[in-house]
């Protein structure tokens, strides 16, 4: 195995044990054991393809229904504890995501402005 190989498998091992990382996973676990959600989620989509469907064929008060129902299925997911905690802990984990790859693009970026490779 190579030096970058080894690398990218010790982040990747870093990542995955990273506490926002494995407090995602475990609110991501719990939101299975709420079928119920996954059925709203469902719904909200088929509304909002619908509005937009609605709205290529220029059908403006079926496209406000249906762009209203789905608004409403949004709010009501948006008031569900465990959704919230879901969308916190999901928007950490992003985060960290996000930051190492700043980070390595940085790095990345300086070693090839200073002649490294």
């Amino acid at each position: 195995m190579s030096n970058y190989d080894q690398a990218v498998e010790k982040l990747l091992q870093a990542i995955k044990m990273h506490d926002s990382v494995v407090d995602f996973q475990k609110v991501e676990e719990k939101m299975k054991d709420f079928p119920e959600l996954e059925n709203l989620v469902k719904d909200m989509k088929a509304y909002q393809q619908e509005a937009v469907l609605f709205h290529k064929i220029d059908k403006s008060c079926a496209e406000k229904k249906a762009g209203e129902q789905a608004d409403q299925l949004r709010e009501e997911l948006s008031d569900i504890p465990i959704v919230k905690d879901y969308r916190a802990k999901m928007q950490d984990a992003s985060d960290l995501v996000q930051y190492i790859t700043n980070s390595l693009e940085t790095k990345i970026n300086e070693e090839l402005n200073n002649g490294k490779r």
